[in-house]
């Protein structure tokens, strides 16, 4: 049963906690987390993974926190999470391993990705999450992204468009979904969790690229936006990232765009804010920019300069009030719409996590996902050799490895022996690979993102040399074809996850034909 929240019901600080949405390590409720709520009246929360052991202690802990929160200050939580699928994702441990973006638009059914965007709603909102930080609308048009890559449904303005707006649809049914990185994370280089980057495109390149999918995105009635800590001259001042941008924020996402819905931020405790205008300032700026909540995800001493940074701008009347209020009517009319279940037990929802369907038609996508991009499939054999890395966090976006054991299982399910290198091989590791190799006849090479890291395209030129049967597998960005063109035999799998290590076992024993259609282009 939902309830209206009134903003003559806060007071300033209250008003002021609202506008901020604060992380915290543990699995329950903890001396930090009651500070920021009792002391500091902040309005939202964002789980990681270090939030998360089983199904029945996440509820319990959004329970929780949801219950101080309106013990203290009378309305309830956003409850926030990274669920894009695929590689970033939160809760995998406890519930279904959905597949990622671009695994999704290679399989090439918009009918699953709603399907897989509704499951994921009903995933989350069973534990008490309403706010969805997903689904990326970025359009992956560099081929060298560190961060977005296959997160993204692919390289073509329309494609992501029609595939991220049947994923709204679905997760809307449940929760808030929230279209990233505005105005456009897709063609760049570089990790805005390390650096500040740039994207010189111009305004007319933007809108007939970047923007398209937002703005269907808003159109099709998505109700929250994450901005990109990322400059973009064309538009930009002062060299400014987007999340500090009235520009962009006020003057081209709410004016031009006629977006209606909550603007966050990205997390305000990465480089491109950290290092240039440091966290507890930038969070200001943010707001009198456009943005309606600003996530500081990790530090509590900068959670707690920031709350005591903008009551002081308010006090002082460096922050319109008029200002603060107009954001936290909007924060207030959007919880008004959701249903907060604080008291929920936890058997009736137990059924609809992790459940057999949506393990069944992730895995279905997954399968259908694997690609020939170029060459022949691999034919089972007496005797091949499989070589690769492991898989590892390549940036902040993601949590922490994910636990596959893939060489274990292809020495136990497959006849290929198996050669282990790093994600960046050393001469010495690409040497000694060069002589396991040269004892077979067929070879099978699995790349985790050679676009970022190119050792592997050292290891793959090496292994070409010996005149053998080679067949490449991308385990994670389909992108080994713009670095070298030795590569005769190439399969996509856009992901490693348990999914797709799945689907390779079936693949190397022959059991899985590739049907999927890449959804990027080669130059």
């Amino acid at each position: 049963m939902t309830k209206k929240y009134l903003i003559k019901d806060l007071t300033i600080d209250q008003k002021v906690g609202q506008l901020l949405m604060f992380g915290f390590e543990g699995t329950e409720l903890n001396d930090h987390a009651i500070e920021m709520i009792q002391k500091y009246n902040i309005g939202n929360v964002i789980l990681f993974t270090r939030n998360v052991q089983t199904a029945k202690q996440v509820q319990n802990l959004i329970q929780n926190l949801q219950k101080l929160a309106n013990k203290s200050n009378g309305v309830p939580l956003f409850i926030g999470i990274d669920q894009e699928g695929g590689m970033v994702s939160r809760i995998n441990q406890v519930a279904t391993s959905f597949p990622g973006a671009m695994t999704i638009a290679a399989n090439g059914s918009l009918e699953a990705c709603y399907q897989i965007g509704y499951l994921t709603g009903q995933e989350l909102k069973a534990l008490g999450i309403n706010m969805n930080f997903a689904p990326v609308l970025d359009v992956n048009s560099n081929p060298k992204n560190p961060i977005i890559g296959t997160r993204s449904f692919g390289d073509k303005p329309a494609q992501v468009s029609a595939y991220a707006i049947e994923y709204i649809k679905g997760l809307q049914t449940h929760v808030i979904a929230t279209g990233k990185h505005f105005p456009g994370h897709g063609d760049t280089s570089q990790d805005s969790h390390l650096t500040l980057p740039r994207i010189d495109r111009s305004l007319e390149q933007l809108k007939q690229i970047d923007f398209v999918p937002f703005q269907r995105a808003i159109d099709a009635g998505l109700k929250a936006m994450m901005s990109t800590h990322i400059n973009f001259p064309a538009m930009t001042e002062n060299g400014l990232p987007a999340t500090l941008s009235k520009r962009v924020l006020t003057g081209l996402l709410r004016e031009e765009m006629g977006f209606k819905g909550l603007i966050i931020s990205d997390g305000m405790e990465m480089k491109a804010i950290q290092d240039n205008y440091g966290t507890v300032e930038a969070t200001l700026m943010a707001i009198e920019a456009g943005i309606d909540i600003a996530c500081i995800c990790h530090s509590l001493d900068l959670q707690r300069e920031a709350v005591v940074r903008l009551r002081s701008a308010i006090k002082r009347g460096s922050l319109d009030e008029s200002i603060l209020n107009e954001r936290v009517e909007r924060i207030l009319a959007a919880k008004s719409k959701l249903d907060f279940k604080i008291d929920e037990p936890f058997h009736p929802v137990q059924s609809l996590i992790g459940s057999d369907e949506a393990k069944q038609l992730s895995q279905q996508i997954a399968n259908g996902a694997v690609t020939i991009v170029k060459g022949e499939a691999y034919q089972p054999k007496e005797r091949a050799l499989f070589i690769g890395p492991m898989p590892k966090t390549t940036s902040f976006a993601e949590d922490k490895t994910m636990a596959v054991d893939t060489f274990h299982r292809i020495e136990q399910e497959t006849n290929l022996d198996t050669h282990q290198v790093s994600i960046q091989p050393t001469d010495t590791e690409i040497k000694n690979a060069y002589e396991v190799a040269n004892t077979y006849e067929d070879i099978v090479i699995a790349t985790y993102n050679g676009n970022v890291y190119n050792e592997q395209i050292k290891l793959i030129n090496s292994l070409t040399k010996l005149n053998k049967h080679i067949y490449v597998v991308a385990m994670r960005n389909p992108y080994d074809l713009y670095y070298t063109d030795k590569i005769k035999n190439y399969v996509c799998f856009y992901e490693y996850t348990e999914l797709s290590v799945n689907a390779l076992i079936d693949y190397l024993n022959g059991k899985l034909v590739p049907r999927g259609k890449v959804p990027v282009k080669y130059e």
